[in-house]
């Protein structure tokens, strides 16, 4: 139920964000680690040979853009309890063109989300952002 949860969180996000996080190889790591079986984020980090305090950060701001589930609490030999996280993505495809930045999500409840960027030139602040796109449909629909 919590995956559904996050999911719906993830409908809220903005496209520039989620799109700019999603190509991360830290955020894709976590993601394909934690997607069949849940995970504390000491055991990603260590299964990812990443610093605590970073992993931690990214599995927060995973966890509000909706792309990771907190699913319930372990017990640790050595500091109590520690939170599960498991990732909410079945699948990510993402594809460079010119000029432009797609990344296809297929969620685990089937549903599929395509997120576009454009890119148009070099400005002082980074990539403009020409094209924002957010079309979810069933899976089957493909």
């Amino acid at each position: 139920m919590s995956i559904f949860t996050a999911i719906q969180q993830a409908d809220h996000t903005q496209n520039e964000q989620l799109i700019h996080f999603l190509i991360s190889p830290h955020v894709l790591g976590i993601l394909s680690i934690s997607g069949r079986r849940s995970m504390t984020v000491n055991d990603m980090a260590r299964q990812l040979g990443l610093p605590l305090a970073t992993c931690y950060k990214l599995v927060e701001q995973m966890v509000e853009f909706g792309l990771m589930a907190r699913v319930g609490m372990t017990r640790t030999s050595s500091r109590g309890r520690a939170a599960n996280y498991i990732s909410c993505v079945k699948n990510i495809n993402v594809k460079m063109g010119e000029m432009n930045l797609e990344a296809v999500i297929s969620w685990k409840n089937g549903m599929v989300e395509s997120l576009q960027r454009g890119f148009d030139g070099l400005h002082a602040d980074g990539c403009k952002v020409v094209r924002q796109d957010r079309a979810r449909y069933p899976l089957n629909h493909l």
